[in-house]
């Protein structure tokens, strides 16, 4: 077979000069440069992404906030106290009854939840007398449980409560553990082999699978094991649609679906609070866990897969079948397959295929800038989680729920706002300042309760606008070879260091102590944001050499914002001759 030299002017007949019209855009393209400008021809926000978006991505954001929130109901345990038998053959109120039968804690006034008092009891011509005694003895006939908020949790059916109520603590860290190791594993078998789409099916099936034995399992082990398999599919079953819609939207509207997402995503959480509120019992809660996910293979005619990913992979033709249906959805009917199939062929041979994700260790600035980005989830994720436990005043737990997630929204709009027009660095720079003032000013609250709420109510909003520079810098630094599995990772640090935040809220340092360990952390964060580049306005890195030179021409010194992107154009790919077969 002849070989020929391969240039992007000739990809369209050169007879007739044709030109790619994209009806849906009214642009015009002659030869591509990047994966962006085939997707620019098809439609890059048109018909089809904007049923993405409102059908797939924005519904899976919420129902995985949904389900992984509804896990927290069920692992609650309410007050209790030792079961005394023997009221119903007095005349006492069940709470002259406890005061009678619960000690106090010589410390604290408040009455046990694990010893009770010796009653000894007589007969006398078939009359029952009782004694209380000063001894006190450990439950010996079980517990009651305050069911005023929840009829049943893991934790009232399984005993877990005394010197086994920590059991809880354990299966939530149990939990997180096995969803740090999912969302760290999956990713990288998605970018490495299986791919996005069919990742977000074998998630749901792990969720599906090992969610009916959590439901019968019975004894602490059995429990804690599944719960760790459980947990390997969250975050995985949300971050495979996120990334498929970022890689098929422009740069000019990721701030905008990462804005979509966080919205759906508080929507979900408060939503969990009223379910949770109406069906307080834990099996069933975890019963209805389960409908989101089996909801999920709907998607299976519909989700496509990236075809980004597909790109990387060298796999062509799928990737033309996918941007035809784009381009066919959006009204691109001017779009040939030869001509797509072509171009596609010259991308290809621009990038290496297949490299693992080690293959960033040679490129020094992608490498650095992938670090911060660890960096800041974990240390966002500490402050973020800090002060949400610091807030957790109410003793409604379905209300403090919905006050704590609701308090979210505004920060979802304001990020959107800051990041869209004044740009990625500004918009971290101004959280990181506005966040270490209310840090500083937490520890001369401390004496005024609702002073100290306001003030990490603040903290929280602008922990939360941290937390969304780091999800849309994520997908927008690291390139399309190790995309998934780097904003795994970059979760993965964030879990870790919402594992370390309660060591942080009792470090023994007194009251003020964490606020003043928040504020260096803060810094650290800004910190962490120099080596970063200015996305706005970029195209995604479809490469590694693309991730390393991406923000050039754009230093450190220099404020990029909506109204001087003009000023600072993505710059041209240096020409390059590529040699291909015969097409």
């Amino acid at each position: 077979m002849t070989e020929k030299l391969i240039t992007p002017s000739t990809l369209i007949t050169a007879t007739e000069n044709t030109r790619i019209n994209n009806a849906s855009e009214g642009t015009e393209l002659s030869y591509v440069e990047e994966f962006d400008d085939i997707l620019e021809v098809v439609g890059s926000f048109g018909r089809y992404q904007k049923w993405l978006l409102l059908l797939i991505f924005m519904p899976v954001s919420f129902f995985t906030a949904f389900t992984s929130n509804l896990f927290l109901f069920q692992m609650v345990l309410p007050d209790h106290w030792c079961h005394v038998p023997g009221r119903e053959n007095t005349s006492l109120s069940v709470t002259a009854w406890h005061n009678l039968t619960r000690p106090r804690s010589s410390d604290t006034g408040e009455p046990s939840n694990c010893l009770m008092r010796d009653i000894q009891w007589t007969s006398y011509n078939g009359t029952l007398s009782y004694k209380v005694t000063n001894r006190t003895k450990e439950c010996t006939d079980g517990w009651e449980f305050d069911t005023t908020q929840f009829s049943t949790t893991v934790a009232t059916t399984q005993g877990w409560v005394c010197e086994r109520g920590h059991y809880s603590y354990y299966t939530l860290s149990t939990s997180m553990a096995g969803n740090a190791v999912g969302t760290f594993l999956l990713p990288l078998l998605a970018d490495k082999y299986v791919g996005r789409r069919r990742m977000f099916f074998v998630a749901l099936t792990i969720h599906i699978v090992f969610t009916i034995p959590v439901i019968c399992m019975q004894g602490a082990v059995a429990h804690m094991f599944f719960r760790f398999l459980q947990g390997l599919a969250y975050e995985t079953n949300y971050l495979m649609p996120y990334i498929i819609f970022m890689e098929v939207i422009p740069s000019e509207r990721r701030a905008l679906a990462v804005m979509l997402s966080f919205i759906a995503w508080t929507f979900g959480m408060c939503s969990t609070a009223l379910v949770a509120w109406l069906v307080p019992n834990w099996r069933y809660l975890s019963v209805i866990s389960l409908v989101p996910s089996l909801l999920g293979f709907i998607y299976w005619k519909y989700l496509p897969e990236s075809p980004r990913w597909l790109l990387a992979k060298g796999k062509v033709v799928p990737c033309a079948d996918i941007l035809l249906q784009i381009g066919a959805v959006n009204g691109a009917s001017k779009v040939s397959r030869v001509e797509v199939e072509a171009q596609l062929r010259v991308l290809v041979r621009r990038q290496p295929v297949d490299q693992p994700f080690t293959a960033m260790l040679a490129y020094p600035r992608l490498t650095t800038r992938a670090i911060m980005l660890f960096i800041m989830s974990f240390l966002q994720f500490v402050v973020y989680t800090v002060a949400m436990l610091s807030m957790t005043v109410l003793s409604n737990s379905f209300l403090a729920h919905f006050v704590l997630s609701v308090f979210e929204l505004p920060s979802n709009f304001l990020s959107w706002g800051l990041i869209h027009y004044f740009g990625r660095r500004f918009m971290a720079y101004i959280t990181f300042l506005l966040l270490a003032v209310s840090c500083f000013a937490a520890p001369f609250c401390i004496q005024n309760e609702s002073l100290l709420l306001m003030v990490l109510g603040f903290a929280k909003l602008f922990s939360t606008s941290g937390l969304f520079i780091v999800f849309l810098m994520a997908s927008e630094v690291l390139p399309t070879p190790i995309r998934t599995s780097g904003t795994g990772i970059t979760i993965v640090f964030g879990m870790l260091g919402m594992v370390m935040a309660p060591h942080v809220l009792h470090s023994g340092l007194g009251e003020a102590g964490p606020y003043w360990i928040l504020l260096g952390l803060t810094m650290a964060s800004a910190l962490a944001v120099i080596p970063l580049p200015e996305t706005l306005g970029l195209q995604l890195p479809q490469t590694f050499q693309d991730a390393e030179e991406l923000g050039q021409g754009r230093p450190f010194t220099s404020w990029v914002h909506h109204w001087n992107l003009h000023r600072f154009p993505q710059p041209p790919r240096p020409p390059q001759e590529e040699q291909s077969q015969d097409l």
